[in-house]
C-alpha cells in the first residue's frame, strides 16, 4: 500500500480503491512538493500554500473516482492548477497557444516573482509581464495552397499483380511476357 492504493478483488476482477487517509496524502504531498520545487517554486511558504490548494483538488478527485496512482493524480492536479491560474491571470479561454506561451514564460524564469502571485501571496497582477516575456512564433504562420500529389508506395500495385498472377495460375488469363530489361553494356 505504499502508493496509497488498496487492491480489492470483486468477482474475479481487481479494482483500485483509493486510500483517503492523511498518511496517503502525506506520501503524495512529498512528491508534489518536489514537483513544485522543480517548477521553480523555491519559497517554502509559496509551496505550502499551493500544496493546500492541490490537496483540495486531489481530495475532490479521490472522492469522485478511484485512482490508479495517487502521486500521479497529485502532480496532475498541480499542473492543472498552474494552467487554471494562468488562464485566470491572463483572462484567456480556449487559447491554447497563449496558454503554452505563458507557461513557457513563467517556467523559464523570465517572469520574476510569478510564484508569489501563483501562491496568492502577492496581489499585484503579472499579466503584462507574462505577455511581454512570451515568445511569438517566427515567422508568422502562413499556410500555403498546395496541389495534391499522389504518393506511390513500392507495394501500391501489389494487390493487382497478385490477382493477375492468380488468374494466370488458374488458367483464366494467358501469361503475359515479362518485361525485358536491357543488359548494361
Amino acid at each position: 500500500m505504499d502508493s496509497g492504493i488498496a487492491m480489492a478483488g470483486q468477482s474475479g476482477a481487481t479494482v483500485a480503491v483509493a486510500d483517503r487517509s492523511p498518511a496517503a496524502w502525506a506520501r503524495v504531498s512529498e512528491r508534489v512538493a518536489l514537483y513544485l520545487r522543480a517548477l521553480g517554486i523555491e519559497d517554502p511558504l509559496h509551496r505550502e500554500r499551493l500544496l493546500v490548494r492541490v490537496q483540495q483538488r486531489w481530495e475532490a478527485r479521490v472522492s469522485a473516482m478511484p485512482l490508479e496512482d495517487p502521486v500521479e493524480a497529485g502532480i496532475e492536479e498541480a499542473y492543472a492548477l498552474l494552467d487554471a491560474w494562468l488562464c485566470t491571470e491572463l483572462d484567456i479561454t480556449g487559447e491554447i497557444d497563449t496558454l503554452f506561451t505563458a507557461r513557457a514564460a513563467v517556467l523559464s524564469g523570465a517572469v520574476p516573482n510569478w510564484t508569489a502571485r501563483f501562491a496568492g501571496v502577492s496581489g499585484e497582477s503579472i499579466a503584462a509581464q507574462v505577455r511581454a516575456a512570451g515568445v511569438q512564433p517566427e515567422p508568422e504562420p502562413a499556410p500555403l495552397d498546395m496541389e495534391p500529389s499522389t504518393i506511390n508506395l513500392c507495394c501500391h500495385d501489389l494487390g493487382r499483380r497478385i490477382t493477375g498472377a492468380l488468374r494466370v495460375l488458374a488458367g483464366s488469363e494467358p501469361a503475359a511476357a515479362p518485361p525485358r530489361k536491357e543488359q548494361p553494356r
